[in-house]
């Protein structure tokens, strides 16, 4: 990923929002007590399933990234939480409706992305905004000026993206803002099963700004998605090593070729109707900010490197969205953004699942730890 976006995730302390928002990669397979599967729009039977993972809903982990189809239906590549399965009843029945305060909550949040108007210079506001601590504050008039210029403000420049594995194109907007595109990898219905397969969707990066927004991240940069007519906004603008990766296929759609440091050679990005692309577009990090290098304990691949302490603020704020409240906030917010609907009913209710295991996992390890002051600060 580029160091734009490096720099500004190594600035998360929280694996938490790591946890909830791997919607964009994976689908998140479960079988509740009935053994019915919960799956994204474009659902299959269940006999189509690559092996069950979860079942009578108990909790499991993978042990490793990749297993064979006989791994799969054996389970050795599994371990139970058997811990946290235990106390996700007891969790369940305790945060089981939606906090009173949530909606009131949610319609601030809402206020700051709708209100026009506040700001002249939108990228002058963000520029102000940014600092080694934060980036969007937890309350921010003028967002909704800064989301709208990167959706609308016209692209005077294009260039490739070198770093990461995902494809990606550099854009800079009028007005002379840096912005990264990410454009769609697979149709919104396209479900892909096992760990780390395929690439990140773009949906997942306009969803994790979203799910930052709920949980009180300041230092997760603007996201917004918007579709970009190639042939019009972009190729006329484009360098010439970026302008060299565009073909129109067999289908008659305009195509882009990955060009990056670790990139896979035959990854690409097609336009869904003709030569209009959708992506997210990701606000750049500024110029006179500097954030230093440091390790974060989910490198790569969710190595494990330390254990993570929750804060006191942070689990109230999850207990907050708990009770199907993430989903219903979530979905209030996501309904604002160019490209909504953005994530699946299926990919809300597996958020809302996931936040009860977080809470089920706070809850043994304060037992473990022998109360919430061991556990919290």
């Amino acid at each position: 990923m580029h160091r734009f976006l490096k720099y500004v995730f190594r600035l998360l302390t929280l694996a938490t929002l790591l946890y909830l928002c791997r919607v964009g990669k994976f689908l998140d397979l479960y079988v509740d007590a009935n053994n019915r599967s919960l799956l994204a729009a474009g659902e299959r039977n269940q006999g189509e399933l690559p092996g069950r993972v979860f079942h009578q809903g108990q909790l499991y982990a993978l042990r490793k990234i990749q297993l064979s189809t006989k791994e799969r239906q054996n389970r050795p590549g599994l371990r139970m939480l058997s811990r946290l399965y235990a106390h996700r009843p007891a969790v369940e029945a305790k945060y089981s409706s939606t906090a009173p305060d949530l909606m009131p909550f949610v319609e601030t949040l809402k206020q700051d992305l709708t209100v026009k108007g506040v700001t002249k210079d939108p990228w002058a506001l963000a520029r102000e905004w940014a600092s080694s601590k934060s980036l969007v504050p937890k309350s921010a008039p003028g967002l909704g000026d800064i989301l709208a210029a990167m959706t609308t403000a016209p692209i005077t420049a294009a260039d490739i993206c070198n770093a990461g594995t995902q494809v990606k194109i550099l854009l800079k907007l009028q007005g002379d803002q840096k912005v990264l595109f990410k454009p769609i990898s697979y149709p919104p219905t396209k479900v892909l099963f096992g760990k780390n397969r395929g690439s990140d969707r773009h949906y997942g990066e306009i969803a994790a700004f979203y799910l930052g927004r709920l949980l009180g991240l300041e230092t997760l940069p603007a996201v917004v998605g918007r579709k970009i007519l190639l042939t019009e906004e972009v190729i006329p603008v484009s360098s010439p090593k970026l302008a060299e990766t565009f073909y129109t296929n067999e289908q008659n759609k305009t195509c882009l070729h990955a060009r990056c440091r670790r990139c896979k050679s035959g990854r690409i990005s097609c336009s869904r109707e003709g030569d209009l692309m959708e992506g997210a577009v990701i606000m750049w990090l500024p110029e006179h900010l500097r954030v230093s290098e440091k390790s974060y304990v989910w490198q790569h691949y969710y190595k494990r490197k330390e254990l993570l302490q929750i804060r006191a603020a942070t689990r109230a704020r999850l207990v907050l969205l708990s009770g199907g409240g993430l989903s219903r906030a979530l979905r209030e917010l996501l309904g604002l953004d160019p490209l909504a609907p953005v994530l699946a009913d299926a990919h809300l209710r597996a958020l809302d699942r996931r936040l009860a295991h977080v809470l089920a996992a706070l809850s043994a390890c304060s037992e473990k730890k022998g109360g919430w002051h061991n556990v919290l600060f």
